[in-house]
C-alpha cells in the first residue's frame, strides 16, 4: 500500500475522525489508532463515520492495552506501508517512542497538543526529549503555547503550526442576539472532576450571584452541588447533537482548568456565538481568545482575576460579542488541513 501520510493516534476520538476524513479528500492518509478510546468519549457508531483507511491494534482502553503486543503490530502494520512520512500523535507512550528511534528522522513527524504550562523542559526528561527530536524532522504544535515547548528544547527542525486539534461536529451556525440579555448568564461544560477547577467557579458564583449553569457529570458532582446557592444550575451530561442549544441559551463560558491541554469547549462555544473567560492554563488561548478577542483570559494564581474578567466581559461585551461572530471556522479548518498538507511541500 503506498500512502502519503501515516499517522498514529491514540484513539479515534470524533474531532480526530472529522479532520481526517477532510485530510483524506486531499492526500491519501492511513491512521493507526493504539486502541478504541481514553478519557475522550466516542458515539457507538463512530466507524460508520470514518472515510479514510485505518486500524485499531487493541480494542481497550489505552490504559489497558499490552505495550509489547502493541509495538510488534504496528511494526507488522507499519511494514506493509509504503509511506513518505509518519506522524506520531505526541511522544508520551514507550511504543512511540521506541518506533521514533527505530525510524528514518526525514520521514518522522510529531505532532504535539501539550503546552509549556503542563511540559517538563529540564531535567531528566527533557534529556529525553531531546534525544527523541533528534530523530524528528518536522514539529506540528496546536499553537503558540505548544510551539515553545519545542524552543524551550531547543528544536532546530520545521515547525508547522496546525492551529487545532481537529474539527469538532458542527450543525447550521445560528448565532442568538444577546444584546438585551442583562444580567447575563454563564455557562460550564465539561468533566465534573478536579483538574477542571470547577470549585473555584462555584466560590466565585455564590458570591457574586450570577445565574451560572454547568453541564456535565463526574466524581465532583455530588461535592459542588452540596456546596452551591439556587443560583448555581447543574443540567447534566448533554450529548454532542444537543449541546448547541444550551450555549445559545446562554451569554458567556467559563472555563477555570488547573490544566487544558487545548480546549476544544472553547471552540463550540465561540462557534454558538458566545464570549468565553478561561483559565491561564488553557492550551488554545493565544488562537482561540488572545489574538481574536473573543473573551478575557484569567490568572489562577491571582485570587481576584476571575471576578475581574467576570466584570471585564461585562463591561465590554458587546464588543467581544462581535469579535465572537467575526470568527472564521470555515477559515480556521482549512488552515488545519494545510497544515498537514505542508509536510507533504518540502
Amino acid at each position: 500500500m503506498s500512502i502519503d501520510l501515516l499517522i498514529i493516534n491514540n484513539c479515534p476520538s470524533f474531532y480526530k475522525i472529522n479532520l481526517y476524513n477532510e485530510l483524506n479528500k486531499y492526500c491519501k492518509i492511513f491512521v493507526i489508532f493504539i486502541s478504541v478510546t481514553d478519557q475522550v468519549y466516542n458515539e457507538a457508531n463512530y466507524k460508520d463515520k470514518i472515510k479514510f483507511s485505518y486500524s485499531i491494534i487493541q480494542d481497550v482502553q489505552i490504559e489497558n492495552r499490552n505495550k509489547i503486543k502493541v509495538f510488534i503490530k504496528l511494526l507488522t502494520i507499519i511494514k506493509k506501508i509504503n509511506y513518505k512520512f509518519i506522524i506520531y500523535g505526541g511522544y508520551d507512550l514507550p511504543e512511540l517512542r521506541l518506533l521514533m528511534l527505530l525510524k528514518s528522522k526525514k520521514n518522522n513527524c510529531l505532532q504535539s497538543e501539550s503546552s509549556i504550562k503542563e511540559s517538563i523542559v529540564t531535567g531528566v526528561k527533557s534529556i529525553i526529549k531531546k534525544i527523541l527530536l533528534s530523530k524528528i524532522s518536522v514539529v506540528l504544535p496546536s499553537g503558540k503555547l505548544q510551539a515553545d515547548v519545542f524552543n524551550a528544547l531547543n528544536y532546530k527542525g520545521r515547525y508547522i503550526l496546525t492551529k487545532g486539534v481537529g474539527i469538532f461536529n458542527k450543525k447550521e451556525r445560528i448565532i442568538n442576539n444577546h444584546s438585551e440579555n442583562y444580567p447575563l448568564k454563564y455557562i460550564f461544560v465539561g468533566r465534573l472532576i478536579e483538574l477542571k477547577n470547577i470549585d473555584l467557579l462555584v466560590k466565585a458564583f455564590n458570591e457574586n450571584g450570577r445565574q451560572l449553569t454547568i453541564v456535565g457529570s463526574g466524581e465532583m458532582e455530588y461535592k459542588l452541588k452540596k456546596i452551591s446557592k439556587s443560583n448555581i444550575n447543574y443540567a447534566g451530561y448533554i450529548s454532542n447533537e444537543n449541546i448547541g442549544n444550551y450555549y445559545k441559551m446562554h451569554d458567556v463560558f467559563i472555563l477555570p482548568s488547573k490544566s487544558e491541554v487545548w480546549g476544544l469547549v472553547v471552540e463550540e462555544a465561540i462557534y454558538w456565538g458566545i464570549p468565553v473567560i478561561i483559565s491561564n492554563a488553557v492550551g488554545c488561548q493565544e488562537e482561540m481568545v488572545i489574538k481574536p478577542k473573543t473573551g478575557v483570559v484569567f490568572d489562577l494564581k491571582d485570587a481576584n482575576s476571575l471576578q475581574k474578567a467576570i466584570e471585564n466581559i461585562e463591561g465590554n461585551y458587546h464588543y467581544y460579542k462581535k469579535n465572537v461572530e467575526l470568527f472564521d471556522f470555515d477559515r480556521r479548518d482549512k488552515e488545519q488541513i494545510t497544515s498537514y498538507l505542508n509536510i507533504l511541500n518540502q
